[in-house]
């Protein structure tokens, strides 16, 4: 057994639904969160800068002692190689929601909602597609994780009509199951759900990535022993107040006590080009 902390990091507050889940999962294990929000979105970013972004995160997550790690966000675990280079096990959102969707299809049409960069790195989809054989209808989201980032919810009118119109491939292609393959997204569920209605299943990458590493971490002997769940939350700039009540009703709990910011250049060694 291993009572050290679960390292979990995304470029905001969307990998708080991770954690969310691996509390339901896990709730004796202590976890470390790392945000990168003064350097958010990611989406919009080269797949290369997003890698050097994620060595950045990863290498502070080590120092800081983590078992194990979770790329809670869909743009890290499509655009950052380096993350199969780590010297403990680390967890993307890929493999697992990409099995679960072909698990949960009827017809196989699935369709990805993600970030720019996720929908041109054609990972996710690569991966849907070797599971069902058929094409994967894409849409890129570019508005939804900064809006959620600013505390925008799925009642809000503008947020409303976003979804609507990056659902509007999946309508017109007869889709029958959604991968919401950015973390953020899971935070709106209740909006692509509208859109889509009820005969379409939504698919939370957060959520089953979760799922897969508590039972690997298990099955690896690296779960705690010791009932210490305190954790801690880490982010690179202040989220905006509204984001942080996001963070309050998805956790169930004010985080304000335990969050901590990281000077950027303490992540990335003073590098004033890094920002």
């Amino acid at each position: 057994m291993d009572p050290r902390p679960i390292g979990v990091f995304d470029s905001g507050i969307g990998g708080l639904s991770a954690v969310r889940a691996l509390r339901r999962l896990l709730p004796e294990e202590p976890i470390l969160y790392l945000g990168d929000t003064a350097r958010m979105p990611y989406g919009c970013r080269p797949a290369g800068e997003i890698d050097a972004f994620t060595g950045q995160i990863t290498a502070w997550l080590l120092r800081r002692g983590v078992k194990a790690l979770i790329a809670a966000c869909g743009t890290i675990s499509c655009n950052a190689p380096s993350l199969q280079r780590l010297p403990v096990p680390c967890f993307d959102v890929v493999s697992a929601a990409a099995e679960a969707a072909a698990r949960r299809s009827v017809c196989g049409r699935i369709g990805l909602a993600a970030t720019e960069a996720t929908v041109r790195s054609g990972r996710f989809a690569r991966a849907i597609t070797r599971q069902t054989g058929q094409p994967v209808v894409n849409a890129a989201c570019p508005l939804l994780a900064p809006m959620i980032e600013q505390g925008v919810t799925a009642e809000d009118p503008r947020l409303a009509a976003a979804v609507a119109e990056y659902c509007r491939p999946f309508l017109e292609n007869h889709v029958d199951t959604v991968v919401l393959g950015c973390t953020h997204y899971p935070l709106i569920a209740g909006a692509f759900a509208a859109v889509l209605g009820p005969s379409v299943t939504l698919i939370d990458c957060a959520a089953e990535t979760a799922a897969a590493a508590a039972a690997a971490l298990g099955q690896a002997r690296l779960l705690s022993a010791e009932g210490s769940p305190a954790g801690a939350f880490w982010f690179t700039a202040a989220p905006p107040p509204a984001a942080l009540q996001t963070a309050t009703r998805l956790l169930g709990q004010d985080i304000g006590s335990r969050l901590s910011l990281l000077p950027l250049a303490e992540l990335t060694g003073g590098d004033p080009h890094e920002s």
